[in-house]
């Protein structure tokens, strides 16, 4: 059985637009509820805020609420009775991957309006992790199984937590979910023998269409897994007996060298085939972030060639995305979060995207349900013909909490809006084209143009880390043009930086009017100041770079100020992914205001008479150049 936690809610809930005269509203879009503050997210121009949105409805799981810190990993269940069950991981101190994290469950009886109460389907009594929940409904008998993966951990002698290997579980529930099955009994035959890592989902899993009347459809879910030596792939599973049991069907093994399926959602198209469409594991020096195949016969030992390849034009983030076939001929549905880069903090603008050709192309536009940040989400069909939405956000942050929305399918079309990011071109070889946010200008400057930015909302970003923009741990050059006007406090320029510890990264920022650069290999900062100001609204020409064992900076042609490095400094590019930010810093609570030119990054130092042609705007020697920004057009 499964166990309730007592309920203290300390949300506001947003009640649903049940009638039909409520939702022609929402279809015109005269008024709509947002999930989060439009004019508080930041780099949003009024070009980028025009769409008309589904409204918020609920709030399910609240972060720090319950006896949990963090809520994540969300699945949403239309169950036989019409009902809605939201189902999630529980962590009980942390928001981290590993640690005691349970299994819970909330149940709506009208359509997601309100939630019942809290409960617990495993991990009550057990420190251990179960995760990544993926439940599906047999359509017959009402049955839902649930299927999830369990591990232990221990805590290592620096503090870090280890994980155990993983299994997969399962339970059921004959009752519509209210209660639920009391076996913790393991599946060893859903894992093969050299796998390391399992797992299922996340999102809910499918019940095909049965082949004879009466008889239960097929169900399946997806999964992957990782064997010793890092070899990675993804597989599928299936029962043909409402749930009961469960076989390993086709798996695909990523052939060496090339991107990985993870985290893999599913649907089943008009036609009859299976299409999954998944998070990539190749994040870095490719802007295709998602992976995805068909198959027909799911107990075939594999996929059928060529497998899963990148899909082209679907912006994403490294997340997990969920599908939602409509039926009667309506298109397929895709949800996740928007904003093209490689981190985890790029999960930003959560959308609906729709594809009427099972899933080869991807509209440009779509339905944008979060502007914020937001993390991974799930869909199902209510009884009404509605979508509901189940997604991640938080405070400051794309986890924690969970929210609802419901909308028509026909709401998404008027709705969508143009999700092409816009760009300023690299005129180098490398292509490092810069995302433009917010609106910043194109403003005249001698024979060409310089791009402005208004200190609040205006940056650029250099994402999904290219190898050439990997300056490493060697001599390196970067070299701007800038005008500002000396406002006080600091004001980021030039922002490299990764994700992860330690806090690798090189910056280029104004401080009350003087200019200060400076790297960090993890170990502490080395930075450099100008002794002058230079805020008096004219054209500077500034030279940060590293020369053997000094860090140098210098303006307008001037006497480099020269920091003395040590011999083991170390590498300060980050190994994993890692983002370039203009204008702006990491977190975007400061902005630049002014203006800059001819942007570039070299991967070796500049001799004098290199600077010298800068300035003059002569051509300089092109070797070892990574970058250049020269702002002649947004597109």
């Amino acid at each position: 059985m499964s166990s309730q936690r007592s309920v203290v809610r300390f949300r506001w809930e947003i009640p649903v637009f049940g009638s039909l005269l409520a939702l022609a509203v929402l279809i015109v879009g005269i008024v709509v509820l947002l999930p989060e503050d439009d004019e508080g997210t930041p780099g949003r121009s009024e070009k980028d805020r025009k769409g008309r949105l589904p409204a918020a409805v609920s709030a399910p799981f609240d972060a720090f609420s319950e006896g949990y810190d963090c809520f994540r990993i969300p699945t949403l269940t239309t169950t036989k009775g019409g009902h809605l069950l939201a189902i999630a991981e529980g962590r009980t101190k942390t928001c981290a991957d590993v640690g005691d994290i349970d299994l819970v469950m909330k149940r709506s009886t009208d359509n997601g309006r309100t939630w019942g109460p809290l409960h617990v389907i495993r991990g009550a009594d057990d420190p251990g992790g179960f995760g990544n929940p993926v439940p599906v409904v047999d359509s017959v008998s009402g049955r839902i199984s649930l299927l999830y993966a369990y591990n232990s951990w221990s805590a290592g002698s620096a503090g870090e937590r280890i994980r155990a290997p993983r299994e997969l579980r399962i339970s059921h529930s004959s009752d519509d979910g209210v209660t639920w099955s009391a076996s913790l009994a393991s599946l060893p035959e859903l894992k093969e023998d050299d796998w390391e890592w399992v797992s299922v989902g996340p999102g809910h899993g499918i019940q095909l269409r049965p082949t004879e009347p009466g008889e239960p459809g097929r169900m399946v879910v997806t999964g992957d897994y990782r064997k010793r030596g890092n070899h990675t792939g993804a597989m599928l599973y299936y029962s043909d007996d409402g749930g009961l049991t469960w076989e390993l069907g086709a798996r695909w093994a990523a052939p060496e060298g090339t991107p990985t399926p993870a985290e893999p959602a599913l649907t089943q198209l008009p036609d009859g085939r299976l299409y999954i469409n998944a998070r990539s594991t190749r994040i870095c020096g490719t802007p295709d972030h998602r992976v995805s195949a068909v198959i027909e016969d799911v107990t075939a030992s594999d996929f059928p060639a060529p497998g899963f390849l990148p899909v082209p034009n679907q912006p994403a983030p490294p997340v997990s995305g969920s599908l939602l076939q409509l039926p009667d001929g309506g298109p397929l549905l895709f949800s996740s979060p928007t904003r093209p880069g490689a981190e985890f903090s790029d999960r930003w603008t959560l959308a609906v995207r729709t594809s009427t050709d099972g899933g080869t192309t991807w509209s440009a536009k779509g339905a944008v349900v979060a502007r914020d940040r937001a993390g991974y989400s799930d869909m199902t069909l209510l009884p009404s013909g509605e979508v509901g939405l189940l997604y991640e956000t938080g405070n400051a942050t794309s986890t924690g909490s969970l929210k609802y929305t419901a909308f028509a399918p026909a709401a998404i079309e008027p709705a969508s809006e143009d999700l092409t990011p816009r760009h300023t071109s690299d005129e180098t070889p490398n292509k490092n084209h810069a995302l433009v946010h917010g609106d910043p200008q194109l403003v005249p400057r001698a024979d060409g143009k310089a791009m402005s930015f208004d200190g609040s909302t205006d940056y650029l970003r250099l994402a999904n880390c290219p190898d050439s923009l990997r300056i490493s741990g060697g001599d390196f050059a970067v070299t701007a043009w800038v005008r500002f006007d000396g406002s006080s406090g600091r004001q980021p320029l030039v922002w490299g930086s990764g994700q992860n510890a330690p806090n690798r990264q090189f910056v280029i920022e104004t401080v009350d009017g003087r200019l200060e650069a400076r790297i960090n290999t993890g170990s502490g900062p080395y930075s450099v100041t100008t002794r002058t100001a230079f805020g008096d609204d004219r054209w500077h020409h500034v030279v940060f770079q590293r020369l053997g064992r000094q860090l140098q900076l210098s303006v307008g042609g001037g006497a480099p100020v020269v920091t003395d490095l040590p011999a083991d400094l170390g590498d300060f590019q980050p190994a994993d992914a890692f983002t370039v930010f203009i204008g702006t810093q990491p977190d975007q609570k400061a902005f630049y205001a002014g203006a800059i030119d001819d942007l570039r990054i070299y991967g070796r130092s500049l001799t004098r008479e290199d600077l010298a042609f800068l300035r003059s705007g002569a051509e300089v020697n092109r070797q070892q150049e990574r970058l250049r920004l020269g702002f002649s057009t947004i597109w």
